[in-house]
């Protein structure tokens, strides 16, 4: 069933990619104040490979929480931009616990559609500082995400974005080992972006 959505999703965005007439120059740029919810999606643990899906007790024992962002990006060519993003992300366990990520990374974006309406297509790849009860560690930190933004105007536009993010946590000292886990979200975020 992926398959065939990602099958028709590349069906109707590749005409619109060849026909698209480019808006942005090299040298145009994009900034972006985003704010929204994640949802904990899984959780796996590499030692006892033990996978655990959904938000919730019994589950990843995480609730959904919040996310908020600020992000520039440079146009590089008339359908590709490089920039970083850097954001705020937190959730709480089941035992009400406090976690909270802050994700720091580069990204590249495709826009097979834009103008007064964009369809970015972006990947990212970075850290991210997290800490967990009175635990702390630097992760590593990958996303990929899928936007919709309208312009209603030449600078303004409103947007709504989602994706996946994986955080894996590698821990290196040996009695925390048996905790190395790939975290897995899924972000639903609303979006102002400025461009010039």
């Amino acid at each position: 069933m992926k398959k065939i959505l990602l099958l028709c999703l590349i069906a109707l965005l590749l005409p619109l990619s060849l026909f698209s007439a480019s808006f942005y120059d090299t040298g145009s740029q994009q900034f972006s104040f985003r704010i929204g919810t994640n949802v904990p999606t899984f959780l796996y643990f590499f030692d006892s490979q033990e996978f655990k899906v959904g938000p919730g007790e019994g589950n990843t024992g995480m609730k959904m929480g919040g996310y908020g962002s600020i992000s520039y990006q440079v146009f590089n060519s008339p359908k590709t931009s490089i920039g970083g993003e850097i954001g705020y992300n937190f959730n709480f366990s089941a035992e009400n616990e406090f976690f909270s990520a802050v994700p720091f990374f580069a990204k590249y974006s495709y826009f097979p559609v834009q103008g007064t309406f964009d369809l970015p297509i972006s990947v990212g790849l970075g850290g991210a500082y997290i800490k967990y009860k009175t635990g702390s560690l630097m992760a590593l930190y990958t996303n990929l995400e899928i936007s919709a933004i309208w312009y209603p105007g030449k600078n303004w536009g409103f947007g709504i974005s989602t994706g996946m993010w994986l955080i894996p946590e590698l821990n290196y000292r040996e009695e925390l080992q048996s905790d190395n886990a790939l975290g897995g979200f899924i972000p639903i975020t609303l979006s102002v972006t400025y461009r010039q």
